[in-house]
């Protein structure tokens, strides 16, 4: 038995390791409710298949630390420092799952390797961590508990070697376990994030998943496959990227153009959308004299995501960012990249830190000239304590920039006091004392308000188009209809014009990534360009996006989700509902599938004559 005892504390380690891993996912299940499907015990206990996996891996120094047949594992150092090693090994990933309880609400994903890259980005993570821990106070403490468990875990045998190949024997089956458990059972390949809900038939992957477990599949992360549906002659005909403008016999309107992307503006906060039940007075008074469409989607669920999207027509269709992306360094045309070429001046306007998410780096990627942000706008008494300066003061400073800017201007506006942490500057009174987001919502309504009263008689306002969308939803949901996979990506999208000359209503499926060629539409852009999207008043009519191993496609039948080669047809929202979808769809979401890979991978994201 004394050679069995150090492997029974290894074993006892890892069980106290799956408990604590089971009790974090009960806790993202309670706290993430309304991003779930059906639900049952079964894939709570499918899901330490994937705890034993990552365990497995992480807890290698361990097992050899605590089997290898030497006598120097009874000295007190030897323990200390096997201890230690576990502390550290095991501690930081039991903090990043639990993370992972609230942040799920924004990503609707397990985080992986972009997380950690998406942290290194600036100085955002040194100014948010306080405010989060104690805004998600719950969380903190139950890491906390976790923890300390981890930390009680000192006992360790000091017994010396009786037999040496009974020790052996013990490392061999150690090893043996490992192995088995890291690969998830005995059969042909290891288990992957794919994988997730395969033995119980299960939706809800990012509940049966870790994020130890994504993080480290995601390390040595595969290129992008290569898909071989059609030849190039074939993909040509059911979808193309380039985009020849009819419009070659007329002039470039010389328009200005404006975007505004608002922070977490989900669908569901716009009165216009909802039976007038909003919290957006200012915006919804807007929506009267503008073009407004009613089927618009974001690409994606970040809003590094949404910046690609919305200025260059790129939607994040990999398990990565593009910005953080390996393929970030790919040339690509982008808005300002175009309309520099045609005379305009280009600028981008964000109140946040210059490394935030990676937007400084991205907008000189992207062509540019000029980028106002924190350091800009020098001025620390109007910075929220979190990411930025509030929307009201960094909006009128937005105004005041654009007075001073040579026509014709293309300027693209982020704000950012909707993120959370929700906090409103003092002078600001909501009408509740609680600040969530709906407050929030109102008060960048509010400095939209003041920006377009600012502008409103300068002399380009008249010839200048305003595009005004969303980077992304809000994690909170409040309205049934809203919560479900593609309520999650259901965003507000409209155009207006400074002479009100564009008014209306549009039914068309529209996406981020169709404001590029819509602009170019517009202002009657004469040349061939690139853009994975199309024209919003094109006849096409789609919206894609991929959420870890899955694709979801919309069209004016139904919903396409697809998983591998596995294609299944929805008519409603909530995915529970089968229905019949042309194959042309299911042809077209093929055809997109190869063409961003093969482009994405091989350099093509531009337009060469």
């Amino acid at each position: 038995m004394k050679e069995l005892a150090y492997f029974l504390t290894y074993l006892k380690r890892i069980v106290i390791l799956i408990a604590l891993y089971t009790l974090s996912r009960i806790f993202f299940y309670y706290n993430n409710l309304d991003s779930l499907t059906e639900t049952n015990i079964f894939e709570i206990i499918e899901g330490m298949r994937f705890d034993l996996s990552v365990i497995a891996y992480i807890n290698i120094p361990l097992l050899i630390l605590l089997l290898l047949p030497i006598n120097i594992r009874t000295h007190q150092l030897y323990q200390k420092i096997t201890n230690w090693i576990f502390y550290t090994t095991n501690i930081p990933f039991v903090i990043l799952n639990n993370i992972d309880i609230e942040y799920f609400r924004f990503t609707q994903k397990r985080s992986t390797i972009d997380f950690l890259e998406l942290i290194q980005l600036g100085e955002d993570v040194i100014n948010i961590t306080p405010t989060y821990i104690k805004e998600y106070w719950i969380i903190t403490l139950f890491s906390i508990a976790q923890i300390w468990i981890i930390l009680r875990i000192k006992k360790t045998p000091k017994n010396n070697i009786q037999s040496i190949p009974k020790s052996i024997m013990c490392l061999i089956i150690g090893i043996s376990l490992v192995i088995i458990s890291a690969r998830g059972g005995l059969q042909l390949k290891p288990i992957k994030a794919i994988n997730a809900g395969e033995l119980t038939q299960s939706e809800n992957n990012s509940l049966i998943l870790n994020t130890p477990f994504c993080i480290i599949h995601s390390l040595d992360s595969e290129k992008l496959p290569q898909h071989e549906y059609y030849t190039q002659n074939e993909i040509e005909k059911i979808y193309s990227p380039i985009h020849k403008n009819k419009l070659i016999n007329k002039d470039l309107s010389k328009t200005n153009v404006i975007i505004i992307i608002m922070e977490s503006y989900s669908k569901e906060f716009i009165g216009y959308y909802n039976s007038e039940k909003g919290h957006t007075p200012f915006l919804d008074s807007l929506i009267q004299k503008s073009l407004v469409f009613t089927n618009a989607f974001s690409n994606g669920l970040k809003s590094i995501e949404a910046l690609p999207a919305i200025t260059a027509s790129i939607p994040t269709l990999m398990n990565e960012p593009f910005i953080t992306s390996e393929y970030a360094q790919n040339k690509f045309q982008s808005l300002a990249s175009i309309l520099n070429k045609e005379g305009y001046n280009t600028s981008f306007y964000h109140g946040g830190h210059r490394g935030t998410m990676g937007f400084y780096a991205y907008c000189k990627k992207a062509g540019f000239q000029n980028y106002y942000g924190l350091e800009e706008y020098n001025n620390k008494t109007d910075f929220d304590g979190s990411w930025g300066i509030f929307d009201v003061p960094f909006m009128k400073y937005f105004a005041n920039q654009i007075k001073d800017k040579k026509e014709p201007f293309f300027s693209t506006f982020f704000s950012l006091s909707s993120h959370p942490p929700y906090v409103l500057p003092e002078n600001h009174n909501p009408e509740s004392n609680k600040i969530g987001i709906l407050e929030t919502i109102t008060y960048s309504d509010y400095a939209m308000k003041i920006f377009f009263n600012q502008i409103k008689n300068e002399k380009w306002f008249s010839n200048t188009i305003f595009i005004i969308t969303a980077d992304h939803t809000a994690g909170r949901k409040y309205n049934n209809k809203y919560k479900n996979k593609i309520g999650r990506y259901a965003i507000p999208m409209i155009i207006f014009k400074g002479d009100s000359s564009l008014q209306g209503v549009n039914n068309n499926i529209v996406q981020q990534i169709d404001i590029m060629p819509t602009v170019l539409d517009l202002i009657n852009y004469p040349k061939p360009f690139f853009s994975f999207g199309k024209s919003m008043f094109s006849e096409e009519q789609w919206a894609i996006s991929k959420l870890q191993e899955n694709y979801y496609f919309i069209t004016p039948q139904g919903i396409i989700k697809n998983k591998e080669e596995n294609y299944q047809k929805y008519s409603n929202w909530e995915l529970n509902k089968k229905t019949i979808i042309k194959e042309k769809y299911v042809k077209q979401l093929k055809a997109i599938k190869q063409d961003y890979n093969h482009r994405i991978g091989k350099n093509k994201i531009h337009y060469e004559n």
